[in-house]
């Protein structure tokens, strides 16, 4: 009887071992698949403030709003593909907080209509000087604001970035 109730209590906690194992496994492979794609949201915002993307479109908007716009669009020719992180683990995406999720999912799909929006082959290229190139140029600031906001919650998002967190915040700060 008491091999039996050992065989018992030794099939439970090795059971109880196991779920914790897992538990633990899953934890730290959300939080390197949440630190992979941050790192790389660090390095899209650092691009986007290195080009001063910011700037430039900003003086377009602000042009375009005081009615001194001279139907300059800007275009930006990005042909290399900066989401290989996101892209190699959007099927891991569903480990983390659903909040985190949609926030990460916002900041890709913002970067493609960007993209899309400033292509030198886009849907404006051949709107020169219209209204709607004008309207477009205004977006894309705002979007551009989005992004870099978006990526400042990204890169603050995991545990393990607390070295990371002062210097990104400061720099993705800067550019507002």
């Amino acid at each position: 009887m008491t091999e039996i109730l050992a065989v018992f209590v030794g099939a439970i906690l090795a059971g109880l071992f196991q779920t914790i194992s897992e538990i633990f496994n899953r934890k730290r492979e959300s939080e390197a698949v949440l630190t992979a794609i941050a790192s790389e949201v660090e390095s899209i915002c650092r691009l986007i403030s290195h080009q001063k993307y910011i700037e430039v479109t900003q003086k377009i908007s602000q042009d375009v709003s005081r009615g001194m716009w001279g139907g300059t669009s800007y275009v930006i020719d990005i042909r290399e593909n900066y989401f290989t992180a996101y892209e190699g683990l959007v099927e891991k995406i569903g480990l983390l907080d659903p909040d985190k999720v949609t926030k990460i999912v916002n900041f890709y799909a913002y970067c493609k209509s960007a993209i899309d929006s400033t292509r030198p082959d886009g849907p404006f290229a051949e709107a020169t000087g219209s209204s709607e190139a004008a309207e477009n140029m205004v977006s894309v600031h705002l979007l551009l604001v989005a992004i870099l906001n978006l990526g400042n919650e990204i890169v603050l998002m995991p545990k393990n970035a607390a070295k990371y967190r002062a210097d990104a915040a400061k720099m993705l700060a800067h550019n507002d």
